[in-house]
């Protein structure tokens, strides 16, 4: 517990370098056949010091033009897709809020820090356990990477928010080009388009009326 609270704070406010430098990918959210907001993000192999793993950088914002919420997060797992660094920055009408998550075996820490306010919450960690957002939609593609052809059941805990989810990800067989298509059933009912590097291609979730794809 002490050794993953010094974790967190040892990540609070810091703005990795990738999140400067131009993101490769974009994503068109839309919702009810209108588009509400766009999503750049960069997947790249290995983490800080050199690590294994991978780390994921992402920016939304919402709407694309003048926007009035824009987030960014920093996603770095191990080799094994294992959570090693979780960090996402929500800046809405000018304040800004920080969240944090560290796991340390069955423990997953949760740290929430705002203009004059610092909470913090352990809730239980582990192997299936995914971090999403409702807005930063490439997260997705971590469901993607723990799929299985049987159905994999997994929890997802969405910070922001503090809503738990429980889903079954089931890989389908047959996907053209090297793709990853993935059914989501359960709390998080869809399905998900990621690409042979892991990138999501494209997710609908129609309980919202969510559809996320690659601008073109």
């Amino acid at each position: 517990m002490r050794s993953t609270a010094l974790l967190l704070l040892a990540m609070m406010y810091i703005v990795p370098a990738e999140a400067q430098t131009p993101l490769e990918t974009t994503l068109v959210v839309q919702q009810g056949g209108r588009e509400i907001g766009r999503e750049e993000f960069t997947l790249r192999p290995g983490r800080g010091r050199g690590a294994p793993g991978t780390t994921l950088i992402a920016a939304a914002r919402y709407p694309a033009r003048n926007p009035t919420t824009q987030l960014a997060a920093t996603l770095e797992r191990t080799a094994e897709f294992a959570l090693a660094k979780f960090q996402l920055d929500v800046e809405t009408d000018g304040a800004v809020t920080v969240i944090l998550a560290a796991g340390s075996g069955a423990r997953l820490i949760v740290r929430t820090v705002a203009a004059g306010s610092e909470s913090g919450r352990e809730l239980p960690g582990g192997p299936d356990v995914v971090l999403l957002d409702d807005r930063v939609y490439s997260l997705y593609a971590t469901v993607a990477d723990l799929a299985t052809p049987a159905g994999r059941r997994l929890t997802a805990i969405f910070p922001r928010t503090g809503t738990r989810a429980t889903l079954t990800a089931r890989k389908e067989a047959g996907s053209p080009g090297g793709t990853v298509k993935v059914a989501l059933t359960g709390d998080v009912a869809g399905t998900l388009l990621a690409d042979a590097q892991g990138r999501l291609l494209r997710l609908d979730l129609p309980a919202q009326g969510i559809v996320v794809v690659r601008a073109e």
